[in-house]
């Protein structure tokens, strides 16, 4: 049995135990995971939180469409939306583009108006 003296990864504080023993405490390596795994899913968290808040604007402003209606592109952007955060774009069978953050949808109405769809059965469109 290897009574070595190891160091922990995070604080290198002098531990001993274990031979495969990498921290002195769960603190220590809670810490030390957040800190390396911590900036690869900030970028993520991010972008998801970007699409989550335009998803909002579009059902939000959705439910105030009434059938038939054009929302004015200033509404969405007083209200934050940012255009260039999506989650995907389809063309639907009148060859109109709509672009999609999760299950609601837009397409431009000329230059100054949108039309917000709501996409009911989302998985089966995206197989």
């Amino acid at each position: 049995m290897d009574n070595s003296i190891k160091q922990c990864l995070y604080c290198d504080k002098k531990m001993q135990g274990r031979t495969d023993k990498k921290f002195c405490s769960n603190h220590c390596r809670s810490s030390y995971h957040n800190a390396v795994y911590g900036n690869r899913t900030n970028y993520m968290r991010r972008i998801n939180a970007l699409l989550l808040r335009n998803r909002k604007i579009l059902s939000d402003l959705f439910v105030l469409q009434r059938k038939g209606t054009q929302v004015p592109l200033s509404e969405l952007y007083i209200k934050g939306f940012a255009p260039q955060h999506f989650t995907h774009q389809a063309k639907h069978a009148s060859k109109t583009v709509y672009t999609y953050c999760y299950e609601f949808g837009y397409s431009y109405v000329g230059k100054n108006a949108v039309k917000i769809i709501q996409e009911v059965n989302i998985e089966s469109s995206l197989l």
